[in-house]
């Protein structure tokens, strides 16, 4: 029975030893070899490219382009790649997939209703619509200060997000 047990261990402890020589040897040498197997290419830059440019440019290379989103920008026009994933001037292979952002243009938003809110909370409410506010005060006889009377532009105007609003508020005189 003892001879058995012995036999199985020394059968078992060959097959542990048999099988960390076939990783290593698979790791270290078999392996290096097929991912080094390929022509690499310095990543082209396409940011700042029209999307259909930097595609046809980036087929050239034998790259795959794929439109990962599409964002509002204030910066780049519609259709104009924002970002690019590889990152430009990496080695990379050939036949990769590169993943764009491209811009979708300018984002507008519609100008809220807050004729009759007192001022402070008027400039809240355009501040997260992601406006800038400009105050402008007019004297009213009879009316309580602070409240707001107009807007430029009107409300429901479809303006770019991050434009200038300018309020008019009223002031009480004495």
């Amino acid at each position: 029975m003892k001879d058995i047990l012995e036999n199985i261990f020394y059968y078992v402890l060959g097959m542990i030893c048999v099988g960390i020589i076939l990783w290593l040897l698979l790791d270290l040498l078999i392996m290096p070899f097929i991912v080094r197997k390929g022509d690499e290419i310095i990543m082209p830059n396409v940011i700042g490219m029209n999307v259909d440019s930097a595609s046809k440019i980036l087929k050239e290379y034998s790259l795959n382009p794929i439109i990962d989103t599409v964002i509002p920008s204030n910066i780049y026009p519609k259709d104009v790649i924002i970002e690019q994933s590889p990152s430009p001037n990496y080695k990379i292979k050939k036949h990769r997939k590169v993943f764009l952002v491209i811009s979708d243009g300018i984002e507008f938003v519609s100008v809220p209703d807050v004729i009759g809110k007192r001022r402070d909370e008027a400039e809240d409410i355009l501040k997260s619509y992601g406006f800038e506010v400009e105050v402008e005060y007019s004297l009213v006889r009879g009316m309580e200060s602070d409240v707001v009377l107009d807007i430029s532009p009107g409300v429901n105007s479809k303006v770019p997000k991050g434009s200038k609003v300018k309020i008019f508020v009223s002031k009480e005189t004495l």
